[in-house]
């Protein structure tokens, strides 16, 4: 089977909801981010938020600065196999991060990053409607949903 680039591959396949794993900086480790966009083959920004591990920093964040409990999204069981620790992750919907789509594959170049299938429809769900309440989080990208 012949490889195809993700300059390729990336640009066609986009989507609300899919999965990509890549590195933000050189000197931070690759992280797994969710589309948000519901148009994202053709906005010129790409707005993403990251799976973390790090449950306890992400309710502290909502708790000091009294956001809505539904702005932090845990995973249920079976939901986002590929990530390591499904269980102990979740999404904190009040932090984003925004590249424009080739910006973005040169992230996933980068870092060996990789490309995963779509977060099923009622984790997505949940995720734009915690991005969608949070106070964090600017009209220009909540358009964008």
């Amino acid at each position: 089977m012949i490889p195809i680039p993700n300059s390729v591959r990336v640009p066609v396949c986009i989507e609300q909801g899919s999965v990509y794993n890549f590195s933000p900086d050189k000197n931070v480790a690759n992280h797994y981010y969710v589309v948000l966009n519901n148009n994202p083959k053709h906005d010129d920004e790409i707005y993403l938020v990251s799976f973390t591990s790090n449950k306890e920093n992400v309710w502290r964040y909502i708790n000091y600065h009294h956001l809505d409990k539904l702005t932090c999204v845990e995973l249920n069981e079976n939901e986002c196999p590929f990530l390591p620790r499904p269980l102990d992750s979740c999404i904190n919907c009040n932090l984003y991060r925004s590249y424009p789509l080739d910006k973005m594959i040169e992230l996933i170049d980068g870092s060996n990053g990789s490309i995963y299938p779509k977060v099923n429809a009622e984790f997505l769900a949940r995720v734009i409607h915690g991005v969608r309440i949070s106070i964090m989080i600017g009209e220009e990208i909540k358009s964008a949903l």
